[in-house]
């Protein structure tokens, strides 16, 4: 069973800020527990594609990262993969980081060593097995960032998804760490931008959901389980942030959750979601709810975690 700590959005005020709620939450969630001084910790975070306007601010982030460094005494790295889907024809390392850059996001801002999780190619890394007796893909290469790092923290920018229904824990503490060609085997052909209304076959989505989260249990096996999610429930939208566009937010903002189980938080994190959303945005959640559904128990069936929890909610 696992524990889930939501700090929700309510009761702002000058001793109440977001950086003061995320502080609170990382302490409160236990983060820093079993962390010494000197350890390498990684923060895996979402970086927005140019044209998506909703992305986090960099405070959100670099409150981490802060946090991070006062328990080891290191500047903490922050990391995340090249685009799989090249919308302007100039996608490589030097481009990656211009495009970020102008969304606000470097070293500088974030608070620590931004850097792209696969090395400048976005193809280095080092393979790992997935650990299961059935698995389809055997290994994973998992981004270097990642993978010679002590811990990572996985700090996902919630929104809906296309192809896995959430983005959130799952998706980004296994998918999104491994390095650009690993994806693209993840994938097999499903193609990562469905924007058109022609959705892939059911099939199709089911094998790539089970090798996404395949692709955690090798990111867990690279990390030998030193790994904590927080959801940033915050400007929840339709799209991820690898898509140039995004229609509105499907409801208010509700905070963030944090547990070392990305399983319950992501089905903690979507009931927070149906229960808030807008009139205008509860068809778009409703319309993913099948495919967390599966992605919650394909997750549970292959032991990344459990449904089952407690929350603690905290203003």
């Amino acid at each position: 069973m696992g524990e889930v700590i939501w700090v929700d959005a309510q009761a702002m005020g000058p001793e109440n800020s977001v950086g003061q709620k995320i502080r609170r939450l990382v302490r409160e969630a236990g983060a820093l527990h079993g962390i010494d001084a000197g350890a390498r910790v990684a923060l895996k975070i979402n970086a927005a594609e140019e044209g998506y306007e909703y992305g986090l601010r960099p405070v959100f982030l670099r409150t981490v990262a802060e946090a991070a460094a006062e328990v080891t005494g290191q500047v903490p790295t922050l990391c995340d993969g090249l685009k799989l889907v090249d919308y302007w024809r100039r996608m490589s390392g030097s481009s990656f980081m211009d495009v970020v850059s102008r969304g606000g996001y470097s070293s500088d801002t974030l608070g620590g060593n931004f850097v792209i999780n696969g090395g400048f190619s976005g193809d280095e890394g080092n393979i790992y097995p997935c650990g299961d007796a059935d698995t389809v893909l055997g290994g994973v290469e998992v981004g270097a960032a990642v993978c010679r790092s002590d811990w990572v923290w996985v700090l996902a920018h919630v929104t809906l998804h296309p192809l896995f229904g959430l983005s959130g824990a799952l998706v980004n503490g296994g998918f999104e760490c491994l390095v650009g060609r690993e994806r693209t085997r993840v994938l097999a052909g499903v193609n990562p931008y469905v924007f058109n209304g022609v959705r892939p076959d059911p099939r199709a989505l089911s094998g790539l959901r089970r090798r996404a989260l395949e692709g955690h249990l090798g990111v867990r096996q690279a990390l030998e389980g030193r790994l904590f999610y927080v959801n940033y429930a915050w400007d929840v939208t339709p799209q991820p942030e690898y898509f140039p566009f995004s229609h509105p937010p499907v409801g208010p903002s509700q905070g963030f959750l944090a547990s070392r189980d990305p399983v319950a938080l992501d089905a903690v994190t979507f009931d927070v979601l149906a229960e808030s959303a807008f009139p205008g945005g509860r068809a778009a959640v409703e319309g993913a709810r099948e495919a967390v559904e599966e992605l919650l128990s394909l997750a549970e069936e292959l032991g990344l975690g459990s449904r089952t929890h407690t929350l603690r909610r905290l203003s």
